[in-house]
């Protein structure tokens, strides 16, 4: 049925593209100038990069922006085609910055991590409006279709005070596909063996030859899966998941404005299997079932007021509305279920004062609500609900001085919040241009967040273990303590020639140092499960180094080599111990090779060193030594431009067939309290194969 449903969407999408591209037709086309709405980076088109005498033409991937005072990591439309599938939380692959892996054994959900922590501590943003976050977090970026995207911006680090006080260890901002050089209609399909299938169509329209109007509709899911285990679970949920979103950009002399919707719902269901069956889920008495189930709608407004006639003073507000909603069957055998609705408002006004000597500075305030109603319950009695609002205000600020050796971005952001209180958020970053082609940064500050620490630890509730809350912790019955963190940071940049080819080396270290941190404890027993909160001696810390290394083997012939080592330590078990699940030790090699008639060949090779598993206690089960493996993924792609309106594109991912055959501990009873779905380390579904196409109508 849901492939019928992909295929019902997708006949649906492509009758609404050729209306929009009928009636843009009919309209004079304006021009460019009149179209005065500001995109944040124009990332997709050929550049040239120039260093010495030498320049190389290119479709610029992955880059590092080391035009302002921090130092930003870029992410293309060009580097998505690298990594083909399918939504944004897969758009990775070749990323050290930022790492994807699954979150357990059942639910499919991808955990997303940057500086060696869970991406809830990422501050997640779309054209710098805060968008993923709340009860959206868990599985945020896994409904964002990855072909609408433009570009991804990573800032390690706490970032700007003039989004949030939150951003413990970076921000991820994204960009959907809104240019007014983006083709009239784009199509992109998907589909690989394992019958997973996604289809996305974006229309662009002109509006009273003045706004452009994006439409985006997406359709995807997985229709049959895999039991490499032989365990009778199915190793991936089966799923559908929908999409739709408008984007409209509205110039003017004296104001514009973004105005957008988005929607989506994403339906999983994963647990036993009918015996030799791929496609269905069993019924029987016994079979254990998890169902996930997440509706989101969003409204939101980008309004920029100039306030002098050359626009170097304006006054730019930002409204952001949404309601999200989300349950889960976890085991179906225990009665264990959640269900929760958030809704949420945000303000921010921020005024842009005229630069004066090189001089610049930002003042502004927001304002943030959110009304939170969840539930927990459990057929063992550990239960938990609670209806609770939080409200928040805060003023910031942000100076910034630049100049010809040294430059500097101070913030500083003071909030007052109805369950925490008043509080300051201070960060600083600073550039020192050593000469053209070199510069260090360094940074720090910082951050603070309210953990969802229910919804956002789903994927370790998918077991038999007795869930313990600390409510002795709560605030007002509800709310945990408010997670405290410093970040600091330093990375070096150079840009220099090797065998006559421009190469760019980033090295960085940060170190992300708790003062109170919101724990889920899985090492305290085999049977127990905690959640609560600790702080002083015992809040953890996490040290990350990152190495990159850029360059061409020849004119048409680029490589990537990145190293990542994380050192991060957790209190579980009433003692420091390495954060579980986690590889020490990443290392990346990605090549790409180029034809002069437009064959693309791209290869990337992940090796990820061994993760230290949760405790497990029962000795005869030889699957848990303590340590995963080292194991090493292989993919490779290789895409055919035949014309400036299409392309397609083939490759397989795992080709070494790696897989974890019992990411599941005790399968063989679901009901105990020993059943536990936490403990994949790698890959499930072996070896994929995949094909797909793009059309664009310009």
């Amino acid at each position: 049925m849901g492939t019928w449903k992909t295929l019902i969407l997708f006949s649906f999408s492509i009758s609404i593209a050729c209306y929009h591209t009928s009636s843009a037709q009919t309209q004079e086309a304006p021009s460019r100038k009149s179209l005065s709405v500001r995109s944040d980076a124009d990332t997709t088109h050929p550049v040239v990069d120039t260093l010495s005498e030498l320049q190389i033409k290119k479709e610029r991937g992955a880059h590092y922006n080391g035009k302002g005072v921090g130092l930003t990591e870029i992410l293309t439309e060009t580097e998505f085609k690298k990594a083909a599938c399918c939504t944004l939380s897969e758009s990775f692959e070749l990323s050290n910055t930022v790492e994807v892996s699954n979150a357990d054994g059942v639910s499919g959900i991808k955990q997303v991590e940057m500086l060696g922590l869970a991406g809830k501590y990422v501050l997640m943003s779309r054209e710098n409006i805060p968008s993923i976050n709340g009860l959206a977090t868990l599985n945020g970026l896994s409904n964002i279709p990855g072909p609408m995207v433009s570009a991804v911006q990573l800032a390690k680090g706490a970032g700007s005070a003039t989004l949030g006080a939150d951003g413990l260890t970076g921000g991820l901002n994204y960009q959907m596909k809104s240019d007014i050089k983006d083709p009239k209609l784009f199509f992109n399909a998907y589909s690989n063996q394992q019958m997973r299938s996604e289809v996305n169509v974006i229309t662009k329209s002109i509006i009273n030859n003045k706004a452009i109007s994006h439409t985006y509709l997406h359709s995807g899911g997985q229709y049959r899966t895999t039991d490499m285990g032989n365990d009778g679970l199915a190793d991936m949920p089966l799923s559908q998941r929908y999409f739709v979103a408008n984007h409209t950009q509205i110039p003017g002399k004296k104001t514009e404005a973004q105005l957008g919707i988005t929607a989506y719902q994403d339906k999983k269901r994963g647990g036993s299997l009918v015996k030799n069956s791929l496609r269905e889920l069993s019924d029987e008495l016994g079979s254990m079932k998890f169902g996930f189930n997440e509706q989101h709608i969003e409204a939101y407004a980008k309004i920029g007021i100039f306030l002098s006639d050359n626009g170097d003073k304006s006054m730019g507000n930002i409204l952001n509305a949404s309601r999200h909603n989300l349950s889960s069957q976890l085991n179906s055998l225990q009665g264990r279920e959640y269900r929760g609705t958030e809704d949420r408002f945000y303000y921010s006004g921020i005024l842009q004062l005229p630069e004066k000597e090189e001089k610049n500075l930002k003042l502004g305030y927001s304002v943030l609500s959110s009304h939170l109603v969840e539930s927990l319950s459990n057929a063992n009695g550990d239960t938990f609900s609670m209806d609770g609002w939080q409200n928040s205000a805060g003023i910031f600020g942000e100076y910034t001085i630049e100049g010809e050796k040294l430059s500097a971005v101070l913030g500083l952001r003071a909030d007052i919040h109805s369950v925490y209180g008043k509080y300051l958020t201070p960060r600083i970053h600073a550039k020192w241009s050593i000469n053209k082609n070199h510069r260090i940064n360094i940074q720090g500050g910082m951050a603070r967040r309210s953990s969802y620490f229910l919804s956002e630890n789903l994927p370790q509730l998918i077991n038999g273990r007795t869930l313990s809350i600390n409510r002795e912790q709560l605030i007002n019955q509800q709310w945990m303590p408010q997670e405290k963190a410093m970040n600091f940071g330093l990375s070096y940049m150079a840009n220099f020639m090797l065998n006559d080819y421009p190469s760019t080396l980033v090295i960085d270290a940060f170190e992300t140092r708790f003062l109170s941190q919101v724990l889920i404890d899985r090492d305290i027993s085999s049977t127990d499960v905690l959640l609560h909160s600790v702080s002083g001696d015992q809040a953890g810390r996490t040290r990350n180094a990152q190495l990159d290394f850029t360059g061409f083997l020849h004119r048409r012939w680029s490589y990537k080599l990145s190293y990542r080592w994380i050192d991060s330590r957790v209190w579980l078990n009433n003692q420091f111990m390495q954060q579980p699940l986690q590889s020490v030790h990443r290392s990346l090699i990605v090549m790409q090779y180029n034809t002069r008639n437009k064959w693309y060949f791209d290869a990337v090779l992940q090796i990820n060193s061994r993760k230290r598993m949760p405790y497990y206690s029962t000795v005869n089960h030889a699957i848990h030594p303590g340590y995963s493996p080292t194991y090493a993924v292989f993919n490779i792609q290789i895409r055919k431009v035949m014309s400036a309106a299409f392309e397609w594109y083939i490759g397989g991912e795992n080709l070494g067939n790696i897989q974890q055959h019992h990411p599941v501990m005790n399968w063989e009873t679901p009901g105990s309290n020993s059943f536990d779905a936490g403990y994949a380390w790698g890959p499930t579904n072996g070896l994929t194969v995949f094909a797909g196409l793009r059309y664009q109508l310009f």
